[in-house]
């Protein structure tokens, strides 16, 4: 078991950095078993906030981390299905198509999910504040808004309601060579995107106004990372607009620390298969 900085206080665990996986980063990638590893020192009932990706190539997908401490879920969005963004809970099931799941990383199973990036909040409760986003709100400015009038620098971000006008993206392509990180999630061959007039969403994100913290958990200039997945779990990904339709409960948790773990950096130059 890690030991951080302390089980007592809130803490974003950020295995590897969303700027490095946009460059091109899969080898330095965790496993479910670590995740669980770390969570074990916490808190059971803390609750679990997160966002990242897999290093399945051509299948990326975005993943979504929920549930507590005691109990987490890593579900995980699928591209490469009729419905963008089909959601599958990887703590218990294996996507279709298995042979189509291949990783970069040379020696590796590439049915096991792996993670070049996934960042997760442990939530203490006592952390918790609540606001009221009014119907016909943007979700993202009305986060952003509400963060800096009240001098929050590090968040999860937690809101389930009804939105319409939902924009929201898949990984479907993220290449061994990276991409241009200034584009993001507007690369249209990196990404699928969809589009859901209005529906039942749980939505999970993490807030870092810090420059440093942005490359770290999102883009640069885009303080607010938000993943989600419909109530009856038939899509989700990468949420990038969400209107909520009534007044709708959004709970945010500051959070105090950050962890961030990059594993084996003693060797410069990894081997990678041949995918095409």
């Amino acid at each position: 078991m890690v030991k951080f900085v302390s089980d007592q206080r809130s803490i974003i665990l950020s295995y590897n950095t969303v700027e490095r996986l946009l460059l091109g980063d899969f080898f330095h990638f965790n496993t479910l078993d670590r995740f669980l590893k770390d969570l074990e020192g916490f808190d059971k009932k803390w609750p679990l906030i997160g966002l990242g990706t897999t290093n399945w190539y051509r299948r990326n997908g975005e993943v979504i981390v929920d549930g507590v401490t005691s109990n987490p879920c890593f579900l995980w969005a699928d591209p490469q299905t009729d419905v963008t963004g089909s959601i599958l809970n990887l703590m218990k099931d294996s996507p279709s198509h298995p042979s189509d799941l291949k990783s970069p990383f040379v020696g590796k199973d590439d049915a096991i999910p792996q993670f070049p990036f996934l960042a997760m909040a442990v939530c203490n409760p006592e952390d918790l504040r609540e606001f009221l986003i009014p119907a016909g709100a943007n979700l993202h400015q009305f986060i952003q808004n509400k963060c800096t009038e009240e001098n929050i620098g590090l968040a999860a971000i937690h809101a389930e309601g009804e939105f319409e006008q939902v924009q929201y993206t898949t990984a479907c392509y993220l290449p061994i060579g990276g991409i241009d990180p200034d584009q993001g999630y507007a690369a249209d061959k990196n990404f699928k995107s969809a589009n859901l007039k209005s529906g039942i969403w749980h939505l999970r994100g993490l807030y870092g106004v810090n420059p440093t913290i942005q490359s770290v958990l999102s883009a640069s200039g885009h303080p607010l990372h938000l993943h989600g997945y419909t109530s009856n779990k038939q899509q989700g990904g990468h949420v990038n607009q969400a209107i909520a339709v009534k007044e709708t409960r959004v709970t945010v948790y500051t959070i105090k620390d950050i962890n961030i773990s990059i594993k084996n950096l003693d060797i410069a130059q990894l081997a990678v298969k041949k995918l095409e």
